[in-house]
């Protein structure tokens, strides 16, 4: 374990001490919060072009379901295949598993057995925000992670995996202080674990989140989830680093 994941689990246990208030402002935001469904189906697609097609697949939570998007076609995967087939003029196919609601362990158990057994290039994994929410421990977290890795490499054969970054929870127009800023803290500390676990692996690849919460225009009206601009910048990220290794 690094000197900075063990500096932030020590950070996140102190935050702690607050539990009472953000359990009285995780109330109040569960009545205040709209819910915003997720894309409907079909939720895959393709993009032409002339050289040999890349196969990607996305993976996570509710962003990856794209919750609070008109279309499959604004999701970050969706997105992430339009710039690759822009600059590598390489046709892409490009498919979403997820889910609202779900932890790591969830995906384990609920979205990873469908999973087809098809290769792909690339497979995206979102989550974090929900193990968040439900204080899952490092240790847990990153096990699962394991896990997870373990059985897309054995289901799907990916050539590269990406790990999301955790999204900067401190920064969603949804949350209050002191609540957002002790979900801030437990994002940074899953983030920095899940790094950890990438960098053990040769296939895997960590690219963190950056998400400035003072341009709106970046989020949904429920405060929470990215709008379709923050899918178009989520994926401009991902492709400066996946990119140039497809």
């Amino acid at each position: 374990m690094t000197d900075s994941l063990t500096r932030l689990r020590i950070l996140t246990a102190l935050a702690l001490i607050g539990t009472p208030l953000y359990l009285l402002q995780g109330r109040r935001l569960r009545r205040s919060t709209p819910r915003l469904p997720e894309v409907p189906e079909p939720r895959h697609g393709q993009v032409d072009g002339q050289r040999p097609s890349l196969g990607l697949l996305a993976v996570g939570e509710s962003p990856l379901a794209g919750v609070g998007l008109d279309s499959a076609g604004e999701t970050v995967i969706a997105q992430l295949a339009a710039t690759l087939a822009r600059d590598s003029r390489r046709a892409v196919h490009w498919s979403i598993i997820a889910r609202g609601g779900v932890t790591v362990a969830d995906t384990n158990t609920r979205l990873l057995p469908k999973v087809p057994s098809t290769g792909v290039d690339l497979a995206l994994i979102g989550l974090g925000v929900n193990d968040c929410l439900q204080l899952t421990g490092v240790r847990r977290w990153q096990a699962g992670l394991e896990d997870l890795l373990d059985g897309l490499n054995e289901r799907c054969r990916p050539r590269w995996i990406v790990l999301a970054g955790v999204p900067p929870m401190q920064h969603f127009p949804a949350l209050a202080q002191p609540l957002a800023g002790m979900l801030g803290l437990r994002a940074r500390m899953l983030d920095t674990a899940a790094a950890d676990v990438a960098a053990t692996r040769s296939d895997v690849v960590h690219v963190p989140m950056a998400f400035d919460g003072r341009f709106q225009e970046l989020f949904c009206h429920d405060g929470f989830h990215p709008s379709a601009r923050g899918h178009r910048q989520w994926a401009e990220q991902l492709a400066e680093v996946i990119g140039p290794r497809l």
